[in-house]
């Protein structure tokens, strides 16, 4: 499955935001990127997202309370999102055929005596309308695979409620998004546990252990680290001096990464499993061929610059059928943006509206480096040189200006010209 269109009309920050995904070829895989300053609602869209696709009782689990969530004045909030099967992965619960006609996923929150209450409500008058609770609202559903991570992606060190919410089937998946105080710990155990079954030579264990380190060990960490092995004690890397680190002497980044990807394909298993998840490129390197949705908050958080650069590349190579939604504030995740995959959120207080970019912009950022990355509408700035540069730049030219006016410089002035000229020197001699 995938999201194809995103509306939020009063929600938070939001008064009325309509985002459509869907790429000019007409699919939805790929990677797509939304920008904005702190405090623009990134995180808030795709808690929405995730809202909308897992349905009312769950919403309910992980965000206990919606307080402040239906902007100041307004008596209700809606959240709709379009959704599109794919035919050969997703399936209806009570039988029916699946198409890869869109339908929508609904909801609203009203403001009640003591907090807002949520509801399933029916976008249009259709008879299809029991569409969601067939899909993405039903466990029972086969398919309809999707997951989303918040910013703190540790992999230790969760609290009890968070702990609880880890290991429920319903919330498992996008429990990070909500609770800063949840781990990842799951996936540790699941590899653990998987090593452990492997050398008992349980069933289908080693196939699913043996495909995980080829996906970690495929050229997804920079320096030459790479994984070594996942034993009793977890995941172990190893870098080019042959120095082996467990999970506990990782890096934030390498943990939070490693962690991530192995979740995706922990619970890409789960649902799918292993027949036909799987093909090879013409380079024989391995990819996933399911669809889906992975929703990703501050992609870059943690990451070396190398890596942001890489990151959404990589993904796309190895999951080209997922549909990658991520919040950064990095121009390298952006350029590795799909067509019609870059989208803004305006600065708080702001008269503008959310917006995606032309094709001319995005054509910009994904050609760019990202010093100019920074200068599109993408980002906004109005100049990428430090407050000190900015201020010896004006200092020089109002000095040149007096000399070229004919006015003698004084001995402190010519100077100073000296040591400004060193902010302004072309970018490619600095």
């Amino acid at each position: 499955m995938y999201v194809s269109r995103i509306v939020l009309k009063d929600v938070r920050g939001f008064t009325d935001l309509n985002f459509d995904l869907t790429r000019p070829d007409g699919s939805h895989a790929g990677w797509t990127v939304f920008t904005g300053d702190n405090g623009s609602g990134k995180s808030t869209l795709l808690k929405a997202i995730a809202i909308a696709l897992t349905g009312k009782e769950t919403a309910r689990s992980l965000q206990p309370s919606f307080h402040r969530w239906i902007r100041e004045g307004q008596h209700e909030a809606i959240i709709e999102v379009g959704i599109v099967p794919d035919v050969k992965d997703d399936n209806f619960t009570e039988g029916g055929r699946v198409t890869d006609k869109e339908f929508f996923a609904r909801m609203v929150l009203r403001n009640g005596q003591k907090e807002p209450t949520v509801e399933a409500a029916n976008p249009t008058p259709r008879k299809n309308y029991s569409t969601p609770q067939r899909s993405i609202w039903s466990p029972d559903a086969r398919g309809w695979f999707s997951c989303g991570y918040g910013p703190f992606r540790r992999v230790f060190g969760a609290s009890p409620e968070a702990t609880r919410q880890m290991v429920a089937p319903t919330t498992e998946r996008y429990v990070t998004m909500f609770q800063e105080a949840a781990s990842l710990a799951e996936v540790d155990q699941w590899l653990r546990t998987l090593s452990h079954k492997s050398l008992e030579a349980k069933s289908g264990s080693k196939e699913q252990l043996d495909l995980v380190l080829e996906v970690l060990r495929d050229e997804l960490m920079p320096n030459q680290i790479t994984v070594d092995r996942i034993d009793s004690d977890g995941l172990w890397l190893k870098d080019r001096n042959g120095l082996q680190l467990s999970w506990s002497e990782m890096s934030d980044g390498y943990r939070a990464a490693l962690a991530l990807l192995a979740d995706v394909l922990r619970h890409l298993i789960s649902v799918h499993g292993l027949t036909d998840l799987t093909g090879r490129d013409a380079q024989g390197k391995v990819f996933f061929t399911r669809s889906g949705v992975v929703l990703i908050d501050e992609i870059d958080a943690h990451l070396h610059p190398e890596w942001q650069r890489e990151i959404g590349f990589w993904l796309r190579r190895h999951f080209p059928h997922i549909q990658f939604i991520v919040t950064t504030h990095s121009p390298l995740i952006c350029q590795a943006a799909s067509p019609n995959g870059l989208f803004v959120l305006p600065e708080p207080g702001s008269a503008d509206k959310p917006h995606a970019l032309t094709e001319d912009e995005y054509n910009k950022v994904i050609a760019s480096r990202p010093d100019t990355i920074l200068l599109t509408s993408a980002f906004g700035l109005q100049n990428t040189r430090s407050p000190q540069a900015v201020a010896a730049r004006a200092d020089y030219a109002r000095l040149k200006s007096k000399e070229r006016s004919g006015a003698a410089l004084t001995d402190d002035e010519q100077r100073k010209v000296t040591q400004l000229q060193l902010f302004v020197r072309n970018d490619e001699e600095c």
